[in-house]
């Protein structure tokens, strides 16, 4: 890397908040450890997944349980049909999809269209 690709790399690092990237993923964290004792506590499709992940059809309940309009809840079900359950780094990366669900739901929860 030239020195100019350094430079930029080191501002980069330098204005980053650690602490709320620190907080954030521990709350992204706490919400998966929330998915794995409900998805215990709901029985059912538990037992075909694995330990320590959530099943794909659990993270479907969450979302139909937060009022998730059926035409975005296939938008995100074909997102992750081809997975069956999701590890917590799997969990991490599909994140920023349920934080922009979550969000579009917000800012309009009555709108049906499917904007994602």
């Amino acid at each position: 890397m030239d020195n100019s690709g350094s430079d930029f790399m080191r501002s980069l690092i330098t204005s980053m908040d650690f602490r709320s990237l620190e907080v954030k993923l521990f709350k992204a964290k706490q919400l998966f450890l929330f998915l794995l004792e409900g998805q215990a506590a709901g029985g059912g499709s538990a037992a075909a997944t694995p330990p320590g992940r959530v099943g794909a059809e659990q993270l479907l309940v969450e979302l139909r349980a937060g009022g998730v309009p059926r035409r975005r809840e296939a938008a995100v079900e074909a997102e992750l049909r081809r997975l069956r359950s999701l590890d917590l780094l799997d969990f991490l990366a599909h994140l920023p999809l349920f934080i922009l669900i979550h969000r579009s739901i917000v800012a309009n929860p009555l709108d049906e269209s499917s904007k994602l």
